[in-house]
């Protein structure tokens, strides 16, 4: 025993980076945020008895290894040191080593110490009273256990982002100094915790809605702690309901006109196989077992879901089996109550109680019908069930994307063996939301599609359907890599429908993508010159629903540099030909429906006049007008619209503005070439023990 405690003592005294095989974990901080004032809290609760548990160090201002705790908030301060924590990790910034960690979250949080630990994480309900409910705060997943790489045991590290149920702090992971492929590397939010929580403040029946503690308290209020999502019992009718789409157009489609939803693949089983081999149908472990699934959904006008299991469902013999063939459950129909699917728990929550036989769940297990039920879920919040939009399917060219089966949906596995494609998918192509249910924006998961483009994270817990978020490395295969994790670190643009169209116009982006483009880089690859950048280089793919319409679109920036918004200028990049045009003129009191016209608002709308004076790091929005088809659209279309345009200012003196009618040969020339960044979206890995 004594030489055990003299054992721990020298680990827990010696300098830190002699752990090589731990993980390192760097917290990057945005330069506006002091170190003394953001902090980070380590929870998780595992064990028979559920206890909170994590094997770390940090280490203090002389380099020795400090244990970590989770019964305290630690400043940014507090974990940083001029050592190193572990090789290849820098000095000077704070960080930590934690070889186990099990189904962990960090929480960052501002200005505040957090009000609970261990396994007491905090609860966001507003009605909940919780120690924590006044402090900004955000989680970000991981668990860190052994495992053998190369038949060596070692920690390996499993992350994600999550803004499942609440945005607060724009997160991004990033595995530095990576010196091969690690998948899903970099998981980014790439806008600024302003422009994502006024994003998903939005996504709401009325603007801001959830915001807390109040709308009024939305970004930059010091006063503001977090955008909740529908996943709040408290705040779920902030958003549309689910009325719409089960009991009108699913009803319509899968009753009506009998063209039920087939939610058919292969469930490939829960822990070692064969769970069943030589037992019965009705036993525990055929719900475990590997098998095959097929159910064709119809929706009653009461909104209630009726799964019917097809002949060769719950078949654990099938050849997607293998030499793993058991008994599965049969054919066991499962139904689903619209109260809930509309509950917060319900398609929001992906845990809703369903009845499989005689037996009700109280939510969503972890077995086949769990996962029979979760596809139907995935394909509810993507919008993919009844989607009457067209789509070159594996199965079929030229299909609706609501007729095919849910596997082909994501790109799941196949009873026959094998899997259909992710990157062929509806939703690896991005077929998603409004792209799959046009026209009908009560249709989907309005919360997550917010999401689409700017992150990695999480919006729903099944989007793991397409693949995994997860991030995993260890030190064996990458010896000098750590995990950063950027807190509020990012900043790029986005492209957006803005509220003020004219009546009868409506616009929605399909897709974006945004690049960082300094004047070097556009003068020496684009040849434009005497232009000042004050966002990123945002290119999109948009769609108007009247023909020749003028479409109002917005881009974001908090770079600008103070003084009059006439300054600036808004000019337009063509990819087809390598030229460029300013945009007109700015629109002084309101706006401007006319062809290249634009005007600048701040995050609350107000219309920034001439006389109006910048101010440096707050957030505006640059509004502007395109004709379909007109000068400033480079897709000849009807209906589609094609921009790739910046934020910044003319430096050249001249103040000139390019020839309008020119019929895209103007006199400056300037190229952008910037291949469609399609809406990021990604996907979370099934982490049921840390939600």
């Amino acid at each position: 025993m004594r030489t055990l405690c003299f054992a721990l003592i020298l680990f827990l005294s010696l300098p830190a980076s002699i752990y090589a095989a731990a993980i390192p974990i760097v917290f990057k901080l945005n330069a506006k945020h002091d170190p003394d004032k953001v902090y980070a809290t380590f929870y998780n609760c595992v064990g028979a008895t559920p206890a909170p548990s994590i094997t770390g160090t940090y280490n203090n201002a002389e380099g020795t290894g400090i244990a970590l705790s989770t019964t305290r908030s630690y400043k940014m301060s507090e974990l940083t040191s001029s050592s190193s924590i572990a090789t290849g990790v820098p000095a000077g910034v704070p960080a930590v080593l934690i070889s186990d960690f099990n189904s962990g979250r960090i929480y960052i949080s501002y200005d505040q110490a957090m009000g609970s630990f261990g396994c007491t994480q905090p609860s966001t309900e507003p009605t909940s009273n919780d120690p924590s409910l006044g402090i900004r705060f955000q989680p970000m997943e991981l668990d860190i256990e052994s495992g053998s790489v190369g038949g060596v045991m070692t920690p390996i590290i499993n992350t994600n982002l999550t803004y499942i149920d609440y945005a607060a702090i724009a997160l991004s992971l990033t595995v530095k100094n990576a010196t091969s492929t690690i998948a899903n590397n970099p998981l980014m939010t790439s806008v600024s915790s302003e422009l994502l929580t006024d994003i998903l403040g939005k996504t709401t029946i009325e603007n801001y809605s959830t915001v807390r503690p109040s709308a009024s308290d939305k970004l930059p209020s010091t006063n503001f702690t977090r955008v909740l999502s529908p996943t709040s019992a408290d705040k779920v009718r902030k958003f549309n309901d689910w009325t719409n789409y089960l009991k009108t157009t699913l009803f319509a489609s899968t009753t009506t006109n009998n063209k039920p939803i087939k939610i058919k693949g292969f469930f490939a089983g829960v822990g070692g196989q064969p769970a069943n081999n030589g037992g019965l149908a009705t036993d525990r472990e055929a719900r475990n077992q590997t098998q095959s699934y097929d159910y064709l959904v119809k929706f009653g006008a009461n909104g209630d879901a009726t799964m019917t299991a097809q002949a060769g469902s719950g078949d654990g013999t099938v050849a997607g089996a293998g030499a793993n063939t058991g008994q599965g459950v049969g054919a066991v129909n499962v139904t689903i109550t619209f109260a809930a699917l509309n509950a917060s728990t319900g398609i929001y929550g992906n845990n809703p109680a369903y009845t499989y036989g005689v037996t009700t769940t109280t939510g969503v297990e972890n077995d086949f019908y769990g996962w029979v039920v979760g596809d139907l879920l995935a394909g509810l919040s993507w919008g993919l069930a009844g989607s009457p939009v067209k789509f070159n399917a594996t199965s079929a060219q030229n299909i609706p994307i609501g007729d095919i089966t849910s596997a082909e949906w994501y790109g799941g596995l196949k009873s026959t063996g094998g899997a259909y494609s992710v990157p062929l998918s509806p939703v690896g192509k991005g077929y998603i939301y409004g792209k799959a249910q046009p026209g009908n924006p009560t249709n989907y998961h309005t919360y997550a599609a917010g999401l689409v483009g700017i992150t990695g994270a999480y919006g729903f817990g099944l989007q793991d359907r397409a693949g995994a978020t997860l991030m995993n490395f260890n030190r064996i295969a990458q010896p000098n890599g750590y995990l950063e994790i950027g807190i509020d670190t990012e900043n790029h643009a986005v492209i957006g429908a803005s509220p003020s169209q004219q009546s009868g116009v409506t616009v929605t982006v399909d897709e974006f993508g945004s690049k960082d483009m300094g004047a070097s880089e556009l003068k020496t690859t684009y040849s434009v010159e005497d232009f000042t950048t004050y966002s990123t280089v945002c290119s999109f793919n948009a769609s108007i629903n009247v023909n020749g319409g003028y479409g109002v679109f917005m881009i974001n920036s908090n770079s600008l540099p103070a003084g009059s918004p006439t300054a600036l200028r808004l000019i337009k990049l063509y990819e087809s030909n390598g030229t460029s045009a300013f945009f007109g003129n700015y629109a002084a009191t309101g706006p401007i429906y006319s062809d290249g016209s634009w005007w600048l608002t701040d995050l609350s709308g107000n219309h920034i006049l001439p006389s109006d004076k910048i101010i440096t790091g707050d957030h505006y929005y640059a509004h502007f007008v395109v004709k379909d088809n007109g000068k400033y659209d480079e897709n000849p279309a009807l209906g589609q619209i094609t921009d790739p345009i910046a934020l910044g200012t003319d430096t050249s003196g001249s103040g000139c503005v390019l020839n309008s009618e020119a019929n895209f040969t103007f006199e400056l020339a300037g190229l952008f070439l910037a291949a469609l960044i399609l809406a990021c979206f990604r996907k979370k890995d099934d982490y049921k023990s840390l939600k």
